[in-house]
């Protein structure tokens, strides 16, 4: 039969001399990987952490040397602006702010509502609240 690995509670200084270690490899591991290593739950590791001071970082982003902290955000590639799609955008903004409707411009031109929305973005338009006036003058 193989042994059974019997758990030691961490007490007094036991319990602050681990947390110290872990927060101090946090710089570069992972809560996973600190338990792993350590032989410890996950929670008790996260719990550890944060008695020793250190605040958990979400999932996924662990400190790798060299990298900026925290790390950029992800975000879509900007669509490259070319003649076709200036010309969409511009007339998809001058139509909303004449009072089209987002669903008119979806009707008229063909494409989704997801991308109409995106086009005004790109054309710099102050969207209208829903539900409101087809005339921005008469929200405000």
């Amino acid at each position: 039969m193989s042994a059974v690995k019997r758990r030691v509670r961490l007490q007094g200084a036991a319990r602050t001399e681990m947390a110290a270690t872990l927060v101090e490899g946090y710089a570069t591991a992972s809560t996973r990987d600190l338990a792993v290593r350590h032989g410890l739950s996950l929670g008790l590791t996260q719990k550890l952490l944060r008695e020793g001071g250190a605040v958990i970082r979400p999932r996924g982003a662990t400190r790798v040397p060299g990298r900026s902290w925290p790390p950029p955000v992800p975000h879509r590639k900007p669509n490259r602006m070319t003649e076709g799609r200036l010309d969409l955008v511009l007339d998809v903004s001058e139509r909303y702010e004449k009072g089209a409707t987002i669903r008119d411009l979806v009707a008229s031109h063909g494409i989704a509502f997801g991308t109409v929305q995106r086009l005004l973005r790109d054309g710099g338009v102050q969207m209208r609240p829903r539900n409101a006036p087809h005339s921005l003058n008469a929200c405000y």
